[in-house]
């Protein structure tokens, strides 16, 4: 006979791995980062002017 529950095992692992997975996680300067995008034109003078 069995002293835990199969509902109880379940949770005493999802509990354990969320544990080794926050103690183990890599600092937020080790994440690779975003690469910058340009700016986007918002005046109409500064967009190209149509070809004639």
């Amino acid at each position: 006979m069995f002293v835990y529950s199969t509902d109880a095992v379940r949770a005493e692992i999802k509990y354990r791995q969320d544990k080794i997975r926050r103690d183990y996680q890599r600092p937020l300067w080790f994440l690779p980062k975003r690469a910058p995008r340009p700016p986007q034109p918002c005046a109409p003078e500064l967009r190209a002017r149509p070809a004639m």
